[in-house]
C-alpha cells in the first residue's frame, strides 16, 4: 500500500468538501443503508476519517479504522474530516471507534473480527495487478464473516479501463476536473491503467499514482479470494437536490450533468457466502 498521502493530508483535505465527494459520501450512505445498523465495520485506508465517524451516525456499533499513513490516521483520531460536520462528540464515539496502524494490503486479522461489513474507499485503486489485488482481497476475505457484506467506493467499473479515463478528460478537463482533481495516463499495465491524480490547492498541490485495472479482474480476484456470493457495481448518483441547486460544493449544473453521462467511481458491493 502507499504512503503517498503523508505528504499531501492538507490539500486533499482541502479538496474533499467539493460537490463531488459529497455525491460520493451520499452514495456510500445508500449503499450502506441495508446492512449498517448494529454493524460492526472494519474501515480499510480509513485516510483522515471522511467516512470514519459517520458510520457511527448511520447506525454501526463500532469502527475499527486502518490507515498505512500515521498522518491520515492522527488526523482522523483528532476528529476526522466528514464533509457533514460529524466529529467524535457528536456521535459519542468514545469506546466505538478505534484506530490501527497497518497495511491493508497484507492479510491480517484484525481484533474484534469477523466484521459484519468491511469498508474501503480508494482503496482498490492501489493494487498494480491481479497478486496486489488478490492479498488485498484475501485482507478483507479473512475478516469478513459469513453473510457480511464488502463494499468500496473505488475506479468506474470498465472492461477498457484507458476508454473510461478518456470519457472522464473529455466531459470534465483540467484544471477543474472532477471536484478539483484531474487525470493523466502514465501508461498502460497488464491488467489495465497506471494513471496520475492531480490537484491544485491554496494549500498545495495534490499528486499520486494509482491503477484502474479491468473490472473482469477485480471481479475474478475477489471471486478467487473466497468472497463469492452477490456482486454489484453501482456508479456515480447525483441526488436530486443537487440538480435543484440545493447541494453543497459548488458544483455547476453542468458539470453535475457530466456525471450522469460519464460515472466519476464505482461502489462494488459484494457478499461473502455462509460456508
Amino acid at each position: 500500500m502507499s504512503t503517498q498521502y503523508n505528504t499531501i493530508q492538507g490539500p486533499y483535505d482541502y479538496i474533499r468538501p467539493k460537490s463531488i465527494a459529497h455525491i460520493e459520501h451520499e452514495n456510500i450512505r445508500t449503499a450502506l443503508a441495508p446492512y449498517i445498523k448494529g454493524a460492526r465495520l472494519l474501515e480499510l485506508a480509513c485516510g483522515s476519517g471522511f467516512y470514519t465517524y459517520d458510520f457511527i451516525a448511520w447506525g454501526a456499533s463500532s469502527v475499527l479504522a486502518v490507515d498505512i499513513s500515521p498522518v491520515m490516521i492522527e488526523q482522523a483520531r483528532q476528529g476526522g474530516s466528514s464533509p457533514v460536520g460529524t466529529t467524535p462528540a457528536s456521535v459519542d464515539a468514545q469506546g466505538k471507534v478505534d484506530f490501527l496502524l497497518a497495511d491493508c494490503a497484507q492479510a491480517k486479522r484484525y481484533p474484534g473480527g469477523p466484521f459484519d461489513i468491511v469498508f474501503g474507499a480508494w482503496l482498490l485503486n492501489y493494487a498494480p495487478d491481479r497478486k496486489a489485488l488478490l492479498d488485498m482481497f484475501r485482507n478483507i476475505a479473512h475478516n469478513l464473516r459469513d453473510g457480511g457484506r464488502f463494499v468500496s467506493i473505488t475506479v468506474p467499473p470498465a472492461e477498457i479501463p484507458l476508454e473510461s479515463l478518456e470519457a472522464e478528460l473529455k466531459v470534465r478537463p483540467p484544471p477543474e476536473g472532477s471536484g478539483g482533481l484531474y487525470y493523466w495516463v502514465n501508461h498502460e499495465v497488464e491488467d489495465g491503467l497506471y494513471f496520475h491524480v492531480k490537484g491544485h490547492t491554496p494549500v498545495g498541490d495534490v499528486d499520486f499514482d494509482c491503477y484502474h485495472l479491468r473490472q473482469s479482474v477485480y471481479e475474478d480476484v475477489a471471486r478467487e479470494a473466497g468472497l463469492k456470493g452477490k456482486l454489484s457495481w453501482g456508479k456515480t448518483e447525483v441526488p436530486a437536490r443537487w440538480l435543484r441547486g440545493e447541494g453543497e460544493g459548488g458544483a455547476s449544473k453542468e458539470e453535475l450533468e457530466t456525471y450522469r453521462e460519464v460515472t466519476n467511481y464505482g461502489v462494488l458491493v459484494i457478499e461473502k457466502e455462509v460456508a
